[in-house]
């Protein structure tokens, strides 16, 4: 739930400690040639970036339209390509590379496929995963075996089947209720503008849909809002979230790589098993984070500590 700067610091962060020497990542066809350039450009932004990105500010645009605006000027490049969410996260991730000093090998994948369509296409390309989703929540089960590995089909049958999913909107009347209650947003992450001045607007809606548009405005995306609530529903506080995360969870591995798990052990990956003291804020957030998804999927508390790593 945080903006793809942020994001990919944190991804990149936790495959260095691991000893990753090459990341490969997904992303537009077209934005591949400009990844690295407009990860050095923004790092260091030349004074014609600057003023471009000024300008385009001037003109009343959020920052992520003007940040790509100004991008296309300066790379000469076609500007749709710096407002597509995979090239953002791709320049993210070269972003990331060279702050944290990483030295990875950057692989971006062309992806296919559309983004944003919702159907689950019948010429057998590849769909969204928004498709995917929906043709799930449908219960369209045979769209779904077309759309995804038969491995997948199977993980996804059996956690439909025994209740293991969280619906979309299960949460939306909890956040309704959280929204009434609080009367100061300003310790929430990811503030500007009076952004947080917005929020009691939601406060009315019945659901999530519309109250990320009765806060929305030229200058606060879908997506920002989004986050926003979430962040209310979670009482995320700014000043508790570290810059870059304190852990990780290990989800699997085969026995014969172990030796790579006591390798990022010593390259500073914390993992709850090895924390060195007890419930960090960071933690706690997390386990706040679970406790709404068991809520929303009517599952009992506490599996976060009952989970154990899958080992091959």
């Amino acid at each position: 739930v945080c903006g793809a700067e942020r994001f990919a610091m944190g991804g990149l962060q936790i495959l260095r400690q691991s000893g990753v020497q090459a990341l490969s990542f997904g992303t537009e066809p077209e934005s591949i040639p400009f990844i690295e350039q407009a990860a050095r450009l923004l790092e260091s932004p030349s004074p014609a970036y600057q003023e471009r990105l000024r300008h385009s500010l001037q003109l009343g645009n959020n920052f992520a339209k003007a940040q790509g605006m100004a991008l296309a000027a300066v790379l000469q490049a076609d500007p749709c390509i710096f407002a597509q969410p995979n090239a953002a996260l791709a320049i993210s991730y070269a972003r990331a590379n060279l702050r944290l000093n990483a030295g990875m090998t950057l692989h971006p994948v062309p992806r296919s496929g559309e983004y944003y369509n919702g159907q689950i296409p019948a010429d057998g390309t590849l769909p969204s995963a928004n498709a995917v989703r929906s043709a799930l929540l449908a219960g369209n089960w045979s769209q779904v075996k077309t759309a995804v590995p038969d491995t997948s089909y199977t993980l996804l049958e059996k956690c439909f089947r025994e209740g293991n999913y969280h619906p979309p909107h299960a949460l939306d009347q909890l956040l309704r209720w959280k929204l009434r209650q609080e009367k100061n947003f300003a310790a929430l992450p990811d503030l500007s503008e009076g952004i947080e001045n917005r929020l009691h607007l939601a406060a009315d809606c019945l659901s999530r849909d519309d109250m990320v548009f009765a806060v929305k405005s030229k200058r606060y995306s879908y997506t920002r809002i989004n986050r926003l609530l979430t962040h209310v529903l979670t009482d995320t506080e700014r000043e508790k979230l570290s810059e870059l995360p304190e852990y990780a969870y290990v989800l699997g591995f085969r026995k014969d790589a172990s030796h790579l798990l006591r390798r990022a052990e010593k390259n500073g990956l914390n993992t709850p098993g090895n924390a060195k003291s007890g419930i960090s804020d960071e933690m706690d957030l997390d386990i706040r984070a679970d406790d709404l998804w068991n809520l929303g999927a009517g599952k009992p508390f506490g599996a976060i500590f009952r989970e154990k790593p899958v080992i091959l």
